[in-house]
């Protein structure tokens, strides 16, 4: 599902969750039936209800400390306002999606309830999720998530240490960008079997880190994602031959914003049953006998926002900081000056990055794309 958003995506810097998704349909899937549940336990790779249930606990204290840092996430599942809807659905909020019910009576006014009522989150800082036409007398199930993400380091990078650099784009052009710098000790790797510099880097909250990848050329991210279609699990076998070592990060300073629909993308990988209007098998989530004869999945929405700079929202002061090792002769050097790949990652040991779980996934191609 990553690699048809960014494959459709191509040369456009986006961030996006599936992992937001899977437990929108992990959700649904409690109160599927028949075709629709078999197809979404085909797609989330898993067999039984006691297995859909391990889809968030095993990730729920690391999602607890969000609230540490800057990073927040919503994922709701929207139903009309009736009192035909199955109380065990509303009632619960089984992997971290919360049920809401708004009338579609007034389609513009549950637009702006909706929206409002995310602004009021986040602060306006991700607005105008759901848009007029998302809502009307024939929608049903709206699946809305969105993260926001302030991105804090466990040790910032020294602002002193930025400097003005090139980016260098695919097509060949170039663009300033600010590039920050920092050394330290992280877990790394350099292929040069497939042409790559991998590193992770811990972020200033449990379980949290990002991992930087990036191709050895301006065009490599093109034959990364192509590897990437063809081969879901080809990082993390290299993530498997990462190892601690001394090396200096030259990264840019980025932002991202990126609106998505995912219904396509769920239809082209084979979740299509909870998209019928008269037989989408999920029934379970009505009351036995309701007058409602009728629920589907309508829509499922997503905008993420990350933003990448030297500290995030702590200001640690630089003397407490770890020895800084640029003067060292013996180091690695990473430099981000052209497209690459990178994702925030959710990882209760540090030492085992393949276990990971990418919360949030992106690629960025520089400034203005």
């Amino acid at each position: 599902m990553l690699q048809e958003v960014l494959s459709e995506n191509a040369n456009k810097s986006v961030v996006v969750s599936p992992l937001l998704v899977r437990f929108s349909l992990c959700k649904l899937a409690l109160f599927a039936q028949e075709t629709a549940k078999d197809e979404l336990l085909n797609v989330l790779g898993l067999n039984s209800d006691s297995m859909l249930q391990m889809c968030y606990s095993c990730l729920k204290e690391v999602m607890s400390q969000f609230k540490n840092i800057d990073l927040v996430t919503i994922n709701k599942i929207i139903v009309n306002y009736t009192a035909d809807i199955n109380k065990a659905f509303l009632n619960s909020s089984d992997f971290g999606v919360t049920i809401h019910q708004v009338s579609y009576k007034y389609p513009k006014y549950s637009v702006s309830f909706i929206n409002k009522e995310i602004d009021r989150v986040l602060y306006n800082r991700i607005t105008d999720v759901i848009e007029p036409t998302d809502i009307n007398n024939k929608t049903s199930i709206l699946i809305v998530n969105i993260a926001y993400l302030k991105v804090t380091w466990e040790f910032p990078f020294d602002i002193k240490l930025t400097k003005d650099m090139k980016f260098h784009h695919q097509n060949g052009s170039v663009s300033m960008v600010p590039m920050m710098s920092k050394a330290d000790t992280y877990f790394y790797l350099e292929d040069e079997i497939n042409n790559l510099q991998v590193v992770n880097i811990r972020l200033a909250s449990f379980g949290l880190t990002m991992t930087l990848v990036v191709p050895s050329t301006a065009k490599g991210l093109g034959s990364l994602l192509k590897q990437l279609s063809n081969d879901p699990d080809f990082l993390k076998r290299i993530y498997k031959k990462m190892r601690p070592d001394n090396v200096n990060i030259m990264l840019p300073r980025f932002k991202i914003k990126t609106s998505l629909n995912w219904n396509k993308f769920l239809n082209k990988i084979g979740v299509k049953q909870i998209f019928n209007e008269t037989n989408s098998g999920l029934s379970g989530i009505l009351k036995e006998n309701s007058a409602t004869k009728y629920i589907y999945l309508s829509n499922c929405k997503q905008k993420n926002y990350i933003h990448v700079d030297e500290m995030g929202v702590f200001r640690h002061p630089i003397e407490e900081l770890p020895p800084d090792l640029h003067n060292r002769e013996t180091i690695n050097q990473i430099l981000a000056d052209h497209p690459f790949y990178f994702s925030i990652n959710l990882q209760t040991d540090y030492h085992r990055q393949w276990d990971a779980q990418e919360l949030l996934t992106g690629v960025y191609y520089g400034p203005h794309s």
